[in-house]
């Protein structure tokens, strides 16, 4: 069945180019004990969702978002204690997709066995060139989850192009509220006519609820009633991420998906030496715990 008609909060933290540049700097090539390092800080992370699910109300509706290269263990371990995970594909830091693992990206799905797999997409109607190949990839991985039994979760960025840009006098802001609701509809559209069928959307919130409602009846239209829709925090402030969520209609979205919001300022203190590793998972564990009561509130 198309969908997943459940809720969802999810702590993603499957970040690997904006992870290494914020911990590790400019390298071309990461020696183990940098591996180590961002490995560890991914645990941390791991420990403060897992301290967080004695306090929420339904554990089942937490889930995590973690990659294999740096997280594999975090996943063995998820899935022992049947807490739900979602699997990247994508390769990181690409503005046209591309598979992480190529043509073995199957395998490394049969491997794991995630609940969810998921795909980042950059894109824009606009970038006619790159984005015919960039359906066809995503129409393979769909029809593959399809035929294997696996969710399937489609992480959109609808990036400004200079064009766009400009006709927004260059501010993201006046883009985000004035372009983007227009450019998701078609972007949708526009995988619907392809073929692909996610069952569950990550979008970026916007401005006004109205805009949330052509996109939710867009994503819904026909046979999808089940699919899921639920809002990405694009690593923003907690203040921003709030009034994101006062302004969506919560009552008809599944969740959201909030990373860097919640994670990134404790481990940074932790990188820092300024906190302790035990305050560093209390505070993220407090910050993801902040975020479901205010969804649920």
């Amino acid at each position: 069945m198309l969908g997943y008609p459940k809720n969802l909060y999810i702590l993603p933290f499957d970040h690997r180019s904006s992870f290494i540049k914020t911990f590790i700097g400019a390298v071309k090539k990461l020696d183990n004990q940098q591996k180590k390092l961002i490995s560890d800080y991914k645990k941390i992370i791991f420990e403060g969702f897992l301290m967080s699910l004695g306090y929420v109300k339904n554990p089942v509706e937490s889930a995590i978002i973690v990659d294999e290269d740096f997280g594999l263990e975090i996943i063995k371990l998820a899935k022992k204690k049947n807490i739900i995970v979602c699997l990247p594909v994508e390769k990181s830091g690409q503005n046209n997709f591309a598979f992480q693992y190529g043509r073995d990206f199957s395998q490394h799905i049969q491997a794991l066995k995630p609940d969810i797999v998921k795909a980042l997409v950059r894109y824009n109607p606009a970038d006619k060139k790159i984005n015919h190949g960039q359906l066809e990839k995503i129409k393979e991985l769909d029809s593959w989850c399809k035929d294997n039994g696996y969710k399937f979760m489609v992480e959109s960025l609808v990036l400004p192009t200079p064009g766009q840009l400009k006709r927004a006098r260059g501010k993201q802001e006046v883009y985000d509220e004035k372009i983007r609701p227009a450019l998701t509809l078609r972007m949708i559209n526009e995988f619907y006519q392809a073929g692909i069928e996610p069952d569950i959307w990550k979008i970026e919130a916007f401005e006004h609820e109205d805009a949330w409602y052509e996109i939710i009846d867009a994503i819904r239209a026909g046979e999808r009633s089940e699919v899921a829709v639920i809002m990405l925090g694009r690593g923003e402030s907690f203040a921003k991420v709030k009034q994101w969520m006062s302004l969506a209609p919560r009552h008809q979205l599944n969740g959201f998906a909030v990373g860097r919001t919640i994670f990134l300022r404790p481990l940074i203190d932790f990188h820092q030496k300024r906190i302790s590793k035990k305050e560093c998972v209390t505070e993220i564990a407090k910050n993801y715990l902040e975020l479901v009561k205010y969804w649920e509130r």
